[in-house]
């Protein structure tokens, strides 16, 4: 079978965000240094702190857990996307459509409003209420990481390091609770799922592995039909037979992403964008991916 590595030359022409969400570009960095700060009494329960906003949401501190976030009805975002988190881990960071929330207080009384120019300070961790339905929260002195809450945009920052220009930053996509892999069986961690265009897709990553796409590439000329990205090692696209990500280890239904959706597995995420998809992964040396689109394949990296 013929490799064949693709050059990238990224243009923000080319990879501008037609495929990415509308608030592709992560929200700037909050400056709480105005906020009165508060006691934390009223708020605290264990060692964590409960609060709501003015406009309903409903927010924790976990500094055991390197959490802090809001549950509720996101500015700016449609009805299902109702999570946004700061977490240590990428793969439950940022916007998520889940039916588990994880910063709602579940036990005694409600927790207390935190009001229009007030800031909670806990752990390592800031969250402050601002006016016109505006929240915001940090991690870390200096600041490491931060969500912002906003009619003009709700997000998580920074952006995520080492992303050619204009590719999809996953911080973009929402997570949800669904299951992409297939089937059941011993060791079966690897999801596959269908996207926008046709293409089929898998991660097959676990200390090291490949990612990647079966199907019709658009724009390519050799009847190439298979695009991936080794964990170490290249990326390119090949032409097959044997199609490597399209077909389950175990039999079941393969689900398709959503457009504005995101999928992990261990070192990667895949993103489903208008018209195809768009994967990133780290192991060892720089992050590389690839994009799918009706323009056709680019791919950085490797």
């Amino acid at each position: 079978m013929r490799l064949v590595l693709i050059v990238l030359t990224v243009l923000a022409g080319v990879l501008a965000s037609p495929t990415a969400p509308a608030s592709a570009d992560a929200p700037a960095m909050p400056d709480l240094g105005g906020y009165t700060t508060v006691s934390t009494y009223p708020f605290v329960m264990g060692n964590e702190v409960y609060f709501q906003t003015p406009d309903g949401l409903l927010c924790a501190i976990k500094p055991d857990l390197g959490a802090a976030g809001c549950d509720g009805r996101l500015p700016g975002k449609p009805a299902e996307v109702n999570e946004i988190a700061l977490t240590r881990d990428d793969s439950t960071r940022g916007l998520l459509a889940t039916a588990n929330h994880r910063f709602v207080k579940s036990t005694g009384n409600a927790a207390p409003v935190l009001r229009e120019g007030q800031k909670i300070v806990f752990g390592d961790f800031e969250c402050a209420v601002g006016a016109d339905s505006f929240t915001a929260c940090t991690k870390g002195q200096p600041v490491a990481q931060w969500m912002v809450l906003s009619p003009n945009g709700t997000g998580i920052g920074p952006a995520t390091p080492g992303l050619p220009q204009g590719f999809p930053d996953p911080n973009d996509f929402v997570l949800s609770d669904e299951s992409y892999i297939v089937g059941t069986g011993p060791k079966n961690l690897f999801p596959v799922f269908s996207v926008d265009g046709g293409l089929t897709c898998s991660i097959i990553v676990f200390s090291g592995g490949e990612f990647g796409c079966d199907g019709t590439l658009p724009g390519v000329l050799g009847g190439e039909n298979e695009v991936s990205a080794q964990l170490p090692g290249g990326v390119g696209i090949r032409r097959t037979d044997v199609p490597k990500f399209s077909t389950p280890r175990f039999p079941g239904p393969v689900k398709k992403l959503p457009v504005g959706y995101r999928v992990h597995g261990s070192d990667a995420v895949c993103m489903a964008v208008t018209g195809g998809v768009a994967c990133v992964g780290e192991l060892v040396g720089p992050v590389h991916g690839f994009q799918v689109t009706s323009a056709g394949v680019t791919t950085f990296g490797g």
